[in-house]
């Protein structure tokens, strides 16, 4: 057994003994100090200078060892023990992990992952690409929307995962990770975005200007190091948590980092599956969304 990840077991001055748990949960301990303190010995071995108890709790004596294995259990029971095989397995990196982009954002998240992915690359996306990658990461400077919408295409053929960031005004947006069939992806924003706008006409047009390869739109306004860091860090981060764990959060975040660094977060929301394109049949129900 051992202490859960991101707990303290500690002694107060008086001799009484606290827990603190993430988000600042304390919990006090009632039991014999000399107990608490062997089982903390058990837990996390030795302090590197042991105080003169008035009684030490020896090994061996069974009234002693059931004290420490009842605080035990009542420890376990509030998620402050766990077994010693309990920690999150942390498979290794993706094999492969693309970063697309030539701007400041793809280029410090390549440099992060190489300590962690087995092999990072670099360069535009085709449906190769997609097809050899773990993960993708598509860093962006303005809002490339056909692309990404080709992208998501690709990737939900091929089950990669991927996540993207681009500039709007002055502001990057990142995310959320979309692992093809469990999260949202690129066309649920690409909705709330044309179903929050007051004119989606105007916001597909200028999409579509921006993916002219006749026009010119202005130069991209990166914001300084801190903040390019701060998306960065926002985009391996939620990579990084799935990949190890297999976990999804319950609502998919869209996070927008400003010029100055404050984030604003934006839930997505799956848009509504149909189930078929064909016309629906006479009392059928509609289609809800969907989300496994």
């Amino acid at each position: 057994m051992r202490l859960a990840e991101g707990h303290h077991l500690y002694e107060f001055p008086d001799g009484s003994w606290r827990v603190l748990g993430p988000g600042d949960a304390f919990l006090r301990v009632t039991g014999p100090s000399e107990a608490v303190a062997r089982l903390r010995e058990r837990l996390c071995g030795p302090p590197p200078r042991k105080a003169e108890p008035a009684r030490l709790v020896t090994d061996g004596d069974e009234r002693s060892d059931a004290v420490i294995g009842q605080l035990a259990e009542a420890l376990r029971g509030r998620g402050v023990i766990v077994d010693a095989d309990s920690s999150a397995r942390v498979r290794p990196g993706p094999s492969v992990l693309h970063v697309a982009g030539d701007g400041p954002v793809a280029r410090l998240v390549a440099d992060l992952a190489a300590g962690w992915a087995t092999r990072v690359r670099r360069g535009p996306v085709d449906e190769t690409v997609v097809r050899g990658a773990d993960v993708l990461v598509d860093c962006a400077g303005w809002l490339p929307d056909t692309d990404w919408r080709r992208v998501e295409r690709w990737c939900a053929q091929h089950a990669t995962a991927w996540t993207r960031a681009h500039m709007e005004g002055l502001s990057l947006f990142v995310g959320p990770l979309t692992v093809p069939g469990r999260s949202a992806g690129y066309e649920d924003v690409r909705g709330r975005r044309l179903a929050a706008a007051g004119t989606p006409e105007e916001l597909l047009a200028h999409w579509s200007w921006l993916g002219a390869s006749t026009s010119e739109p202005p130069p991209v306004p990166w914001p300084g190091r801190g903040v390019v860091a701060v998306a960065a860090g926002l985009l391996l981060g939620e990579v990084e948590r799935w990949w190890a764990t297999d976990q999804l959060p319950e609502i998919d975040v869209q996070v927008e980092v400003g010029p100055d660094g404050e984030t604003r977060r934006h839930p997505v929301l799956p848009l509504p599956v149909v189930a078929s394109p064909a016309a629906p049949r006479r009392g059928a129900r509609p289609a809800g969304s969907v989300r496994t």
